[in-house]
């Protein structure tokens, strides 16, 4: 009986510590969600067109065109104003850091994201990327045959990319569960109990006196 009541105690300790882990995690999910500070997400589109019609050097140039869309010397050809500067005022330097571009393997598109805290810088970005890489483009047109072209401009996001409430809660609730389980597992897993050595035998020789 006293084995039972042991177990019995023993469970509803794990079982509390299960479920403090996971409330913990929904918490740490849901602080994430409210303190971090919202980062929005524009993308221009840039697509490259090949003179001599239909074929693959559009795609393979976009696909260059894409590992150089967000270098300095490309980003300088830009004539649309950056976010804080006058156009013609030059790249700023937080400019990289709030880009990315990114291609298709099988289509000459070259997608250009800005982010940033303000919607409205974070489309800025994209768009004088995007200007630039047209630019960049146009003056090699003779040199490579084709030449990027917008397709479209970026425009300020109704909603943050990030932080998205529900997804980083779940996030959070679902690394409580996961570490909740590996407790139960290691508390279910059975006790490897060391065996009492054997006792000597007596012996049976006579003692004399």
């Amino acid at each position: 009986m006293a084995h039972y009541r042991g177990t019995a105690r023993s469970l509803v300790r794990r079982g509390g510590l299960a479920a403090s882990l996971i409330i913990a995690g929904t918490a740490t999910g849901a602080g994430y969600a409210l303190l971090r500070t919202p980062e929005y997400a524009a993308t221009a589109h840039v697509i490259v067109v090949d003179d001599a019609g239909a074929g693959p050097a559009g795609v393979n140039f976009a696909q260059a065109y894409g590992r150089l869309a967000t270098l300095p010397e490309t980003l300088r050809w830009s004539e649309r104003p950056w976010p804080g500067e006058r156009a013609g005022g030059g790249v700023p330097a937080a400019a990289q850091g709030k880009l990315r571009a990114s291609t298709s393997p099988d289509a000459p598109l070259i997608r250009i994201t800005g982010t940033d805290p303000s919607p409205e810088r974070a489309a800025a970005y994209a768009n004088a990327a995007a200007d630039a890489l047209v630019r960049f483009g146009e003056v090699r047109r003779r040199e490579t045959g084709v030449r990027p072209t917008l397709m479209n401009d970026a425009a300020p996001p109704l909603v943050p990319a990030s932080p998205r409430g529900p997804l980083d809660v779940a996030v959070g609730t679902a690394v409580g569960v996961l570490l909740a389980g590996l407790v139960s597992l290691a508390g279910l897993r059975p006790s490897r109990r060391r065996r009492p050595a054997p006792a000597a035998p007596l012996s049976r020789e006579p003692v004399w006196p």
